[in-house]
């Protein structure tokens, strides 16, 4: 028979609690302890059921998720029952969730089928003699969070954690217990999540039906064939690369046949995306034990079409079928993956896609939701489509978050954004990660489920072992990561850490907000990549209006993270022009100052990097996105209401670019002359001569001038030089290239930028950097 699946993502689901019974106890069935069943929803969440239920309130309203702590001091069972019609006698059943949260054990008619303990390895379940029954009893038992494992420390450990704790006063501690599971960080609390540990059946769950032999797992890596030209120095360059360009598709497959038997797999590619004839199949031969076997299918196709990022063309996609027949004919199984063809190099953090240089305009990505299990397609297009809009054409998938659900790469893969993925691990200070073998074979098993998941995006471009821990101490961690990504991809580079932490690598700029430096100190910046910068911002009045009981009480706003210290000092920046009044109106000077503060800061940060375009290979601003209502780095809330940093973003992060270089937040007077280096930055592969630039103060005409835009290019195009007549306010800038295209910039000029951060903070930054090491 060929394959079938039924979903089993709906709302026929039921829950209940269950006293705490160890997660290492032989006997574990203890659904007659369940004293009532509720109704629930899969893909989901122990809390958001309870919430929909009104068993909780809303844990993102004030500081309600406190009320809620109790569901992990217990255990949780999740049930649902199939009625199927009798299987074909050849017939096989497999029952695949795609991950649960975090502590599991499933029962099929009330025999345990697997323990599990991870967040995203895939569980693949054969319940054929159950399905023949005709009836599915499926269970599901969670361990609440309070189950998790914890670190234990040696004596050496325990004596450094005690000193450490003196130095650090930090909240992410030395040895956290956090870092004793794969577990996504974020959610045993952040500065910009509460700790809210899930549990829950979050991703896919479905019953696959298949013949004697099936498709347990499949995979795809696709290159094109790239040609090398001479350069100078060791490092050989990649020739441009075309449509119609040669390529290898390898398949990756996990079979599993009934008893020792051939088979023929057939590979057929055909356009996802885009108008095309399908690619001649490709037949292969299979001998074939019984039980579990691993197959390899290369292919050579003679021509495809590129997948390119959306500023450099089209991100054309393949369906990629993989049939398995009889060598009668009759049919097996078959799965389709949907891939793209591109090339990606990377070299001292300058990357290269398809030939080309491509500089990264990015953003970093968190959760879109403390309860990632209610996460829908819809819910990642709405952000997605917001991140295209924004000009960014790179999402940092920070390690202190998750593996997203495949609706996420599937529409990056789709707008043609690219991904650099980092793996769960994040913000280890003055410790470390555990060495044991049994932690680092648990790692092997959930971060080798992340790449074998989503290796056959196109959009995926980068791995990486985590964000900000120190490489010198985490060895066996990152050896066992280089691994995983060379046993399973292979096609993509690994970089250990971000920050690189050494001269000439990437760098998380937090001189700015947590050093209390100045505005300006940005222009400082010269690492080669810049993947951490930001300030926090108020959201919307409507947004705190919906997460405070009093909106208007600053008070109230640090109970969703707002660093009052920090913000009241950048909200300075325009208190010569802007006064503090009472009430409500308080708040709206509050939000208008600290997302005009952070919009200021981005601009300086990003004109800064993008006029360096030839020696650094791009930057990522923290952040774009809250999980839950906060008030945080975020440029676009939890609700999706952009601050004013968005707003600007779209012209900042346009892939033509006209800036102006000079010293931002000073006070300017009538007879000063303003003074300027004009520049203009390419990112696309086209040439646009014959530009006009118009640059207007205050709504008066200054300077035009025309300009050619050579492809790919950064080049300073003009001065500007202008007496000064009163004190400005606001200078605008219009390019036009055509008809068509009419690209804008502009800078306020009535703020005042701040003196120099404290000597102390100043230092303990430096000090990062230096245990980052």
């Amino acid at each position: 028979m060929s394959r079938s699946i039924i979903s089993l993502n709906d709302n026929q689901w039921r829950f209940g609690q269950a006293p705490r019974c160890p997660f290492a106890a032989f006997n574990v069935f203890d659904l007659h302890r369940v004293q009532e069943w509720l109704p629930a929803t899969v893909p989901g969440n122990v809390r958001t059921d309870l919430l929909a239920l009104n068993r909780i309130p809303d844990p993102f309203f004030g500081e309600n998720y406190q009320d809620s702590l109790w569901v992990e001091n217990v255990d949780w069972w999740y049930r649902r029952t199939l009625d199927l019609d009798p299987l074909p006698p050849t017939a096989r059943a497999f029952l695949i969730f795609e991950g649960i949260d975090y502590l599991s054990a499933i029962f099929v008619n009330g025999r345990e089928m697997a323990r599990h303990e991870g967040m995203f390895s895939r569980q693949i379940i054969e319940v054929t003699p159950a399905a023949q029954t005709g009836r599915l009893d499926i269970a599901v038992r969670l361990w609440g969070s309070t189950a998790l494992p914890r670190r234990r420390l040696n004596p050496l450990q325990k004596l450094w954690a005690g000193l450490a704790n003196q130095l650090q006063r930090s909240w992410t501690g030395v040895y956290p217990d956090r870092s004793a599971t794969t577990k996504c960080q974020m959610s045993f609390g952040w500065d910009f999540a509460p700790p809210i540990r899930t549990m829950g059946i979050w991703d896919d769950v479905r019953l696959v039906m298949t013949g004697p032999v099936a498709i347990l797992e499949a995979g795809v890596t696709a290159v094109p064939i790239a040609g090398v030209e001479a350069s100078a120095g060791d490092i050989p360059r990649i020739k441009a690369l075309a449509d119609d360009s040669p390529a290898n598709c390898t398949i990756h497959l996990t079979l599993d046949s009934s008893q020792a038997t051939s088979a023929d797999a057939v590979v057929t590619l055909t356009p996802a995306n885009f108008n095309g004839d399908p690619l001649p199949p490709i037949t292969f031969n299979l001998t074939l034990p019984a039980g579990r076997v691993d197959r390899t299918l290369s292919c050579r196709l003679p021509s495809i079409k590129l997948w390119q990022p959306w500023d450099r063309g089209e991100p054309n996609l393949y369906n990629v079928t993989i049939s398995l027949t009889c060598p009668d004919g009759h049919p097996l199984d078959a799965v389709t993956l949907r891939t793209g063809f591109r090339h990606v190099s990377f070299n001292q953090w300058q990357f290269n896609l398809n030939g080309h240089p491509e500089f990264m305009r990015g953003l970093n990505w968190v959760p879109a939701d403390c309860f990632p299990g209610r996460l829908r397609s819809a819910d990642y297009e709405r952000r997605l489509r917001l991140v295209r809009d924004s000009g960014a054409n790179l999402l940092r998938i920070w390690g202190g978050g998750l593996r997203e659900k495949r609706a996420f790469y599937d529409g990056c893969d789709e707008l043609g954004l690219l991904v650099w993925q980092e793996f769960p691990f994040a913000c280890m200070f003055l410790g470390a990660f555990p060495t044991g073998s049994a932690y680092l074979s648990h790692v092997d098993a959930e971060c080798s489920a992340i790449v074998c998941r989503t290796r056959h995006h196109p959009s995926i471009i980068l791995w990486c072992g985590g964000n900000e821990f120190s490489r010198r101490r985490n060895q066996p961690l990152l050896n066992t990561l280089a691994r995983v990504v060379a046993r399973y991809d292979g096609t993509r580079p690994f970089i250990p850490t971000s920050p690189t932490a050494t001269h000439g690598g990437d760098a998380h700029n937090w001189h700015v907000w947590h050093g209390l430096a100045p505005l300006h100190s940005y222009r400082q910046e010269n690492a080669r990549f810049l993947s951490e910068f930001g300030l926090q911002a108020l959201p919307h009045l409507d947004t705190l209006r919906a997460t405070l009981p009093n909106p208007t009480d600053p008070a109230q706003w640090s109970t969703h993270h707002a660093d009052l210290p920090k913000l009241h000092h950048y909200l300075s920046i325009r208190n010569e022009e802007l006064r503090m009044k009472n009430g409500e109106e308080d708040s709206s000077f509050s939000i208008l100052n600290s997302q005009f503060a952070q919009a200021a800061a981005l601009q300086i940060a990003i004109e800064h990097m993008r006029r360096r375009k030839n020696y650094t290979g791009g930057l990522c601003i923290w952040q774009f996105n809250d999980p839950w209502p906060a008030i945080s780095w975020s440029i676009v809330d939890y609700y999706g209401r952009p601050k004013r940093a968005f707003e600007h973003l779209t012209d900042l992060y346009h892939p033509i670019l006209i800036s102006l270089d000079f010293p931002p937040g000073r006070r300017w007077s009538p007879g000063d002359t303003f003074t300027a280096a004009i520049w203009a930055i390419n990112d696309t592969l086209q040439a646009y001569p014959n530009g006009i630039l118009e640059i207007r103060l205050d709504d008066h005409p200054i300077h035009t001038q025309t300009l050619d835009l050579p492809p790919n290019s950064v080049r300073q195009v003009g001065a500007l030089a202008h007496s000064l007549m009163a004190s400005p306010k606001l200078l605008s800038l219009t390019l036009h290239l055509n008809p068509d295209l009419r690209l804008h910039n502009h800078y306020n000029l009535t703020w005042l930028d701040l003196p120099p951060g404290p000597l102390a903070l100043r230092l303990r930054r430096r000090l990062v950097d230096w245990v980052l090491w």
